[in-house]
């Protein structure tokens, strides 16, 4: 099967994208916002030096994502790299928060930690702009056919679950993917048994267990202690719970992965899980195809709630939510009433009913609290 529509660019590729990424305005307006103290040209100096991948990643993505960690958040750290061995491929399913530093937070880590990178699943709702194609391309990045007519979902579904298969199996690169489409944008993070029955399509195993135990899944949770767009996301939220549809405006994703990037963020924690294989020998004796499908589902589910790392904001949320104080050993009060300061400076100028608005922010944020309760 061909992949060159979705896959990202090869190391024979760098030269001639990145005197193409450097003719682009806005990617040298978006260099000089995060590292303003190098000049530009002599960014471009070394870009024109570079021959593959790893170079543009450590030399360019790295020092960007590391002023972005010092920008705009208080701490970057991990928890369970013991899960996973260096020299090994994995397929990362990932709780998805933001748009763009989920997987560079991820991959940041196994970086600096000896790891070689994962290659990164992006939808192609978010590759309007042709030049951040190429950017994303040039950083491992391969695209997920969302935007396609209803007859052709089944042949795009079966190229991706062959290119993930492949470059797993046969290319030995990791890749990381977020658990469903879309973020979880209230906090609930679920595994859409869908995106299982994705990964199992076009294995050459003989069941869906050993098709699943070749791609090596390895649960992963990013925590944030705060999210630049949650007060973006409330008017979703709240139309959605009404029962009625929701319609984009023109660039919100666009708007929402700029607010990701530049938000203060406050802590953050990257968590592995431990590859779920042992538990798909457990699970081998389902026969019922969705059972099976929603039991693999539910097991990533498990272990994501658990390795989820909470935080004050997380507890506090509950806390208001839930009129209790439960979790009142897990903060500060100087920390709830700045929690409590910063949810309303946020919400100030959201249209609608203040309750119901103030509801739906902090249940965003008491949600992995009432996952972690239920595991």
């Amino acid at each position: 099967m061909n992949f060159d529509e979705i896959r990202p660019y090869r190391n024979d590729e760098v030269k001639e994208k990145i005197r193409k990424l450097l003719e682009e305005e806005q990617f040298t307006q978006v260099v000089q916002y995060v590292m303003p103290e190098t000049p530009f040209e002599m960014v471009k100096g070394s870009m024109l030096q570079m021959q593959t991948i790893k170079d543009f990643q450590s030399k360019i993505i790295v020092p960007i994502v590391d002023k972005l960690i010092q920008k705009t958040t208080n701490d970057l750290s991990v928890d369970g790299l013991e899960n996973i061995e260096k020299g090994k491929a994995y397929l990362f399913v990932s709780t998805h928060r933001d748009i763009v530093l989920d997987s560079a937070f991820m991959n940041f880590i196994l970086l600096n930690n000896g790891h070689e990178t994962a290659e990164i699943a992006i939808g192609d709702n978010l590759m309007k702009i042709p030049w951040v194609v190429d950017l994303v391309k040039l950083n491992k990045s391969f695209i997920v056919k969302r935007d396609v007519p209803k007859e052709q979902k089944v042949e795009a579904s079966m190229q991706l679950s062959a290119y993930i298969n492949h470059t797993i199996t046969e290319e030995k690169e990791s890749i990381w993917i977020a658990q469903r489409s879309g973020r979880s944008k209230d906090g609930n993070d679920q595994t859409n048994p869908s995106l299982i029955k994705m990964f199992n399509l076009m294995g050459n195993r003989e069941t869906v267990v050993e098709n699943l135990k070749s791609l090596n899944i390895v649960p992963v949770a990013i925590s944030y202690e705060f999210n630049p767009c949650d007060v973006l996301t409330i008017p979703e939220l709240m139309t959605v719970a009404r029962g009625e549809k929701y319609e984009k405006a023109p660039m919100e994703d666009m708007i929402h992965m700029g607010k990701g990037i530049e938000g203060d963020k406050g802590r953050c924690v990257v968590s592995f899980g431990k590859p779920i294989n042992e538990k798909l020998d457990q699970l081998a004796d389902i026969r019922n195809r969705n059972d099976l499908l929603n039991a693999v589902a539910e097991e990533i589910d498990s272990q994501i709630h658990q390795i989820y790392h909470l935080m004050p904001t997380n507890y506090i949320a509950w806390d208001l939510l839930h009129h209790s104080e439960q979790f009142v050993d897990e903060y500060s009060e100087e920390e709830k009433a700045g929690f409590q300061t910063y949810m309303e400076s946020r919400i100030y100028d959201v249209e609608g009913d203040q309750d119901e608005i103030r509801t739906t922010f902090l249940r965003s944020y008491a949600n992995p609290v009432e996952n972690s309760l239920n595991h």
